[in-house]
């Protein structure tokens, strides 16, 4: 489903956040994108939802080269994937409803499928009972789940969640991590970028280590070392 062959991103002033990158991921897979603060995490997570772009190499989802995708296409492109940020990104004056809901009202389904979907999508990060309430009345772990709910309101086939428990305590981000384990199960890829090393060990999960923007270990139900 997704490859990297050759990818190389590199900045200004010669700094290179990866370097000559060669991945598969199938479908269906958990991975942990692991590796110290700079290593090239959240570079790689930002070339999948084409962020940035490589300074070389190919990106391909689906068959697609994605680095060379028109701006024009970019959103098609992020539809067919759910994104889940470290810092929640929710729409305050909105409610929790309206904050899954929002990514779809562009589409063109009808009110009750979009009532479906948000609800379905409500149910299953335990926030059902609380789709009216604001961002503010809920706690940080509770956002998050806000956070994967719009993620997977439109059944993407892939959910890319980049470091989403580096704002929440240990309990936190156990049911974060359980969830997305869950939405797994359901045949979505799922690929967390993460410093939280009680998580990866727990989990068992494919492994891949990034150290100075290259990939120094790739693992089968592995651990954060």
């Amino acid at each position: 489903m997704i490859q990297f062959r050759s990818v190389t991103k590199k900045y200004k002033n010669d700094n290179y956040a990866l370097k000559n990158i060669n991945l598969d991921i199938m479908s269906g897979e958990f991975v942990f994108i692991v590796g110290a603060s700079g290593a090239g995490k959240s570079t790689l997570m930002k070339l999948l939802y084409n962020e940035e772009r490589p300074t070389s190499g190919t990106v391909t989802i689906g068959g697609i080269n994605i680095a060379n995708l028109s701006n024009e296409k970019v959103p098609n492109l992020r539809r067919c994937m759910g994104i889940v940020f470290q810092d929640y990104k929710l729409l305050q004056n909105m409610s929790v409803y309206d904050n899954v809901a929002y990514v779809i009202r562009t589409l063109g389904i009808s009110s009750k499928e979009i009532n479906a979907r948000v609800s379905g999508a409500l149910k299953i990060v335990g926030l059902y009972d609380k789709m009216n309430v604001t961002p503010a009345e809920l706690s940080g772990g509770e956002q998050q789940r806000v956070g994967i709910a719009r993620a997977i309101v439109n059944g993407p086939p892939l959910l890319i969640a980049d470091e989403p428990t580096g704002n929440l305590d240990p309990k936190n981000s156990m049911e974060i991590m359980q969830i997305l384990d869950q939405i797994n199960q359901r045949g979505i890829t799922v690929i967390v970028s993460t410093h939280d090393n009680a998580m990866v060990d727990y989990f068992r999960k494919r492994v891949i280590t990034l150290d100075n923007g290259e990939i120094v270990r790739d693992i089968q139900a592995g651990t954060y070392e």
